[in-house]
């Protein structure tokens, strides 16, 4: 075996360190002060007025649907094809997931289907950028006006994205709320976390106390404002929470985004032409060139197997065999037992894509010879394949 090339690793180095000693040092790890100044980074970053950061995105996700208003009795519609997060939110607050097929070459949702999926209980929809690649935001828009429903963005894949000369994250109304994601192997990476990019001062605030279980401050304002020591209850929240430990990686991280999504665009580039010559069988996928209009954030870079999954599982398995981490994003919601039998349709896109997609490494830590490696490899696998 030849030494591993991992799927997606974070990137740190003496910044990232110095900060997270930094915290240690002062004696409050918890919510705080370094938290604070996240916040207003990366809202400066993305070009938005208000950024609360929480535990995760799926924490993002839920806390949004719960100051959407969203409970039970309504309708959410999102993708078929995602991670099991974005459903497990809506159920979370008690909604109805309702699913929609995707747009066979972006992979996002297909709009049209979610008009037709729409009725008088819907009261959101809650679409995912895939991959990184943002959804058909205009049109969604429009539709979300047209119905007053709320637009709740998936954006886990997508910090960074731009649609239509604006960074995904910026709130186009006060029914539209975006969610990030900052897991570690994630564009912008931390221990840990997520954030909200909210419409309005008073939502923030609210999001504020139901981040922590609805309390009307939390401990950092308790112990750094005299005359603030009470606390108290003002409706039912989550403890979802973040830290200054983990604002600090990732204000550190934040800093050096521009620079992390450089390098994937010239991972993907490289791959584009390596692939696009040397790989039978394996069909690249189109994205937009980044500029000012648009720009694919590259959380994944994937590539469709020729003839189905039996074909892709196995090129996969003789992949990782040979130290290349390769991965699946994702399998279609309705095939995972927890949901089994509970839509009675079919999702043509979302199971083709489900069938055929294959994720390639593509990390800040990867060089040009890691890439080579990866395509030769996955030469080597598609010949061998004779299924």
């Amino acid at each position: 075996m030849t030494s591993e090339i991992i799927f997606g690793e974070p990137h740190f180095d003496e910044e990232e360190e110095d900060r997270v000693l930094a915290v240690l040092r002062s004696g409050w790890i918890g919510q705080g002060p370094v938290v604070e100044e996240f916040e207003r980074d990366l809202a400066r970053y993305v070009g938005s007025r208000h950024a609360v950061a929480v535990s995760s995105c799926t924490a993002a996700l839920e806390l949004s649907l719960l100051a959407a208003g969203v409970g039970p009795g309504d309708e959410v519609i999102t993708t078929a094809l995602t991670f099991v997060a974005t459903v497990n939110a809506i159920e979370r607050v008690g909604a109805v997931p309702v699913l929609a097929d995707i747009d066979a070459l972006t992979l996002n949702l297909d709009v049209g289907d979610v008009e037709m999926s729409m009725t008088s209980r819907t009261r959101a929809v809650l679409p995912v950028h895939f991959g990184g690649l943002p959804a058909d935001l205009a049109s969604l828009d429009e539709l979300t006006d047209r119905t007053g429903a709320f637009l709740i963005e998936d954006a886990a894949h997508a910090i960074g994205a731009i649609s239509g000369g604006i960074r995904v994250g910026v709130p186009r109304s006060e029914r539209n709320f975006i969610c990030f994601s900052f897991y570690p192997n994630k564009n912008l990476a931390s221990a840990e976390g997520g954030a909200i990019m909210s419409p309005t001062r008073e939502i923030t605030d609210r999001l504020h106390r139901l981040r922590l279980h609805g309390l009307d401050k939390d401990a950092w304002r308790r112990f750094s404002h005299v005359g603030e020591a009470v606390t108290l209850a003002s409706e039912i929240g989550l403890k979802a929470n973040w830290t200054d430990l983990q604002a600090a990686i990732a204000i550190a991280q934040l800093e050096k985004l521009e620079g992390f999504l450089a390098i994937r665009e010239h991972i993907a580039d490289l791959y584009d032409a390596l692939i696009g010559v040397q790989v039978d069988g394996v069909a690249l996928r189109s994205r937009p060139k980044a500029g000012l209009e648009a720009r694919h954030a590259l959380h994944l870079y994937q590539v469709r197997i020729e003839g189905g999954r039996e074909r892709r599982d196995e090129i996969l398995q003789r992949m990782r065999g040979a130290g290349v981490g390769v991965a699946l994003h994702y399998l279609t919601i309705p095939e995972h037992p927890a949901f089994v039998g509970r839509w009675d349709r079919s999702f043509p896109h979302a199971s083709r894509a489900a069938d055929e997609l294959l994720s390639l490494p593509i990390h800040p830590g990867m060089g040009d010879r890691d890439v080579e490696r990866v395509v030769e490899v996955l030469f080597e696998a598609a010949s061998a394949f004779t299924g």
